[in-house]
């Protein structure tokens, strides 16, 4: 009998599209340019914008092993790539700032939330479902998506919040989803986990025994990082609208 439910963030969740991939990017790279310009480093964003697609490109040689990097661990990517001088004694002391500059353009516009997304996670909590949330984290740390899910209010739904930042792992490793299940004290057996990737959330899942249920959200993004996939490889349900969720774990039951 299925008693705990795992969910994906990013296109589970809430809405993470094209457009706003771009605009939080160039707003975290204005705050950064903002705060070298204070210390002195004339530039431009043409400049900062070259070296974050190298720091970046250099992200996504860890990520294709399925490994994750700090805030901080990417800001170090992407200032190696400015190549200042001097700037290596400075950077402890505006790690801070530079960090916050990075991880927090999302809470100053916040993405759109997946339709039905708090109803389903206060219908599941009301009905005793263990909750926990398996997010691979890109370039917004998990410290500031909590900040984010308590805005929303949907925090306190999750038992267990898992972010491949701080467990430096990413899905569809399959110790990330072991590491929440032994949090959630739940089995993979009496476990289903709810994310749009074929390749990074049903085959993670599926490969240690949770059913998998994938949300058709229409949106795939770096798919360049994604890990090959099985085509053998397919999820237990497939749902258009979280609102189907319950209907399956419904049947479940019986």
């Amino acid at each position: 009998m299925i008693d705990t439910v795992t969910f994906d963030l990013w296109n589970t969740l809430i809405v993470n599209l094209p457009p706003d991939v771009e605009k939080y990017r160039t707003r975290r790279l204005e705050g950064i340019r903002r705060i070298l310009r204070e210390q002195g480093y004339d530039i431009s964003f043409t400049q900062l914008l070259e070296a974050y697609l190298k720091g970046f490109e250099k992200c996504k040689e860890t990520w294709r092993k399925n490994l994750d990097l700090s805030t901080e661990d990417q800001i170090a990517n992407l200032m190696g790539f400015l190549g200042l001088s001097d700037f290596e004694a400075k950077v402890e002391n505006l790690m801070p700032d530079l960090a916050k500059a990075y991880s927090s353009p999302i809470l100053d516009d916040p993405p759109e939330l997946i339709a039905g997304a708090e109803e389903i996670l206060a219908e599941l909590n009301g009905d005793g479902y263990k909750i926990g949330l398996i997010c691979n984290t890109g370039t917004t740390p998990g410290r500031t998506l909590r900040t984010l899910l308590t805005r929303f209010g949907l925090l306190d739904f999750f038992q267990v919040t898992t972010f491949s930042d701080e467990l430096k792992i990413r899905k569809p490793d399959p110790r990330i989803f072991q590491q929440t299940l032994r949090r959630l004290d739940s089995t993979p057996q009496n476990s289903l986990h709810v994310g749009d990737l074929l390749s990074v959330d049903v085959m993670g899942a599926k490969n240690i025994g949770m059913l998998a249920v994938q949300v058709d959200s229409g949106q795939a993004f770096f798919d360049e990082i994604l890990p090959e996939c099985n085509g053998e490889i397919q999820p237990d349900y497939s749902i258009g609208e979280l609102k189907e969720l319950k209907l399956i774990l419904d049947q479940l039951k019986t």
